[in-house]
This record gives C-alpha cells, sequence and structure tokens, in this order.
C-alpha cells in the first residue's frame, strides 16, 4: 500500500492546483491529495483531502494508476493518483490562499509546457497521460537525483497494483 493519494480536479480545460505552503516541492504548484491515515482507502483519502484542503466534496474520482519514485539511496515511494471533474460553481473564488498553499485555476496548456519550472518536476512527465481516460492506469515511475529527475517511465501495473485499482473502482 502507498503512502499518500492526488487529485486532479479538471473543470473546462483547466486543473485545480496548489502552490505548496511547505515541502515538499515548496512554492510548486501540483495537484491536491495528502497521506493515508490507518486503514483508509485510497478513494476514501483524496475525498477527504480534497475536502479538506479545497472544500469541494468528490463524488467518484476516476482512478488513473499510480506515481511512483525514488531516489539514488531512498526505496521507492508513491502516490494513487486520481482525476474528477468540478462544476464551475466549485471553483467560483479563486485563487484562494489557504493553509496548505494557494489553490488556482490553471490551464492545462500551461501546466505541461516544458517552458514551465512552477509545477512539481513530475507533472509534465505523467499529466496529459492520466487526464486521457481511453489510456489505462500505469505506474509512472520517477528516478532522482537529490531533487533532480533523472529518469521516467511507464510500468503496466503490477499484479499488486491491479488488485488495488480494482479495489477502487
Amino acid at each position: 500500500m502507498l503512502k499518500y493519494t492526488l487529485a486532479f480536479i479538471k473543470n473546462d480545460n483547466q486543473l485545480l492546483m496548489i502552490n505548496r505552503q511547505k515541502a515538499p516541492w515548496q512554492g510548486g504548484w501540483n495537484g491536491v491529495g495528502g497521506k493515508l491515515e490507518p486503514g483508509e482507502t485510497p478513494e476514501a483519502c483524496v475525498i477527504r483531502e480534497v475536502w479538506e484542503e479545497t472544500g469541494i466534496r468528490l463524488v467518484k474520482p476516476f482512478f488513473r494508476g499510480i506515481v511512483t519514485w525514488h531516489g539514488e539511496s531512498e526505496p521507492v515511494q508513491g502516490m494513487y493518483v486520481f482525476t474528477a471533474h468540478v462544476p464551475s460553481g466549485e471553483v467560483e473564488h479563486l485563487p484562494r490562499a489557504t493553509r496548505e498553499g494557494i489553490l488556482a485555476m490553471k490551464e492545462v496548456s500551461w501546466i505541461l509546457s516544458q517552458s514551465n519550472f512552477g509545477t512539481v518536476p513530475t507533472i509534465r512527465f505523467f499529466l496529459k497521460e492520466i487526464l486521457n481516460r481511453a489510456k489505462a492506469p500505469a505506474d509512472y515511475h520517477c528516478t532522482f537525483d537529490g531533487d533532480r529527475l533523472v529518469h521516467t517511465e511507464i510500468r503496466a501495473l503490477t499484479l499488486s497494483g491491479v488488485s488495488e485499482a480494482a479495489e477502487l473502482k
């Protein structure tokens, strides 16, 4: 079981992003999510975290895979990634500061731009794939050297990942 969840909440061609107030990736734009509590399912966690950080109640987030990462001498870590659609009325009072950071709607093209160094570095690698619901959920693996992303690969979900994904549907 992975420790974290992350959601990308879409409205038209924009995503709800948070500019993180604290580490990891302090100052970087990212999706909304957090740490699983004991006994909590990934879906329940992402619903809770989105509510706590944004005030938006997700009804049925869509599981899109996992993002895993490791550094030179670190064990593999990871998070379950979800997407969701939210009506315009849910995101009308943005940007807005919260205890976790600044919430704002950002154009998908801005987030994916190779010239954009304001997002968490892994996002440009996996975001386009997870937004395409025709693609099967996968393991988007990232290798770091310190804070520098040095290698990425898309892997089929392992048997345990497939089992966990089946529980999420």
